[in-house]
C-alpha cells in the first residue's frame, strides 16, 4: 500500500501539482500585469483628455485675441475716465453726481453692463474650461461635477 502510495506521489500526480501551482502562478502574475497596464490606459486618457480640454481653452483664446480689435482699448478708455478724471479738480463733482446716479440704476442694467464687459475681456463662466464650451449660462453647467 505504501509503495502505491510512493510511486502515485513520485509519478504523474506529483507532477501534476507542481504544474497546477505553477500555472496559478503565473496567472496571476499575468493578471496583476494586466491590471497595471489597465490602470496605465486610463490614467493616460485622463492626461490625454485633460491636454485636449487645455488646447481647447487656448484656441480659443487665440481666436479672441485675434478678433478683438479697437474695441477693447476703447472700453478701458471708458470705464477708465471716471478714474482719471477724480484727479481733476474741474471734474470731482460731475463724477460723483454720476456715481450717485448710477447707484440708483435697476439691478438688471448694471449686471447687464458687467457682464458685457467681461464677455470683451475674456472672463467666462468658471465651468467653460471643463466643458469645453466658452460661451456658458448657469443651466448649461449645473451638471457638470468638479474634478476631483
Amino acid at each position: 500500500m505504501w509503495q502505491k502510495l510512493l510511486t502515485l506521489i513520485s509519478g504523474g500526480l506529483g507532477e501534476q501539482v507542481a504544474e497546477y501551482f505553477v500555472k496559478r502562478q503565473e496567472l496571476q502574475n499575468q493578471l496583476k500585469l494586466t491590471k497595471l497596464e489597465g490602470r496605465i490606459r486610463l490614467e493616460t486618457a485622463k492626461v490625454e483628455a485633460a491636454i485636449a480640454r487645455q488646447k481647447h481653452v487656448a484656441d480659443w483664446e487665440m481666436a479672441s485675441l485675434a478678433n478683438s480689435g479697437f474695441k477693447d482699448e476703447i472700453v478701458l478708455f471708458v470705464l477708465l475716465i471716471p478714474y482719471g478724471g477724480s484727479f481733476v479738480p474741474v471734474v470731482q463733482d460731475y463724477i460723483l453726481v454720476g456715481f450717485q446716479y448710477l447707484n440708483q440704476m435697476p439691478y438688471w442694467a448694471v449686471g447687464l453692463t458687467v457682464t458685457i464687459f467681461l464677455a470683451i475681456y475674456g472672463i467666462r463662466h468658471v465651468n467653460a474650461a471643463r466643458i469645453n464650451a466658452p460661451g456658458l449660462r448657469d443651466q448649461d453647467v449645473n451638471n457638470v461635477k468638479p474634478n476631483t
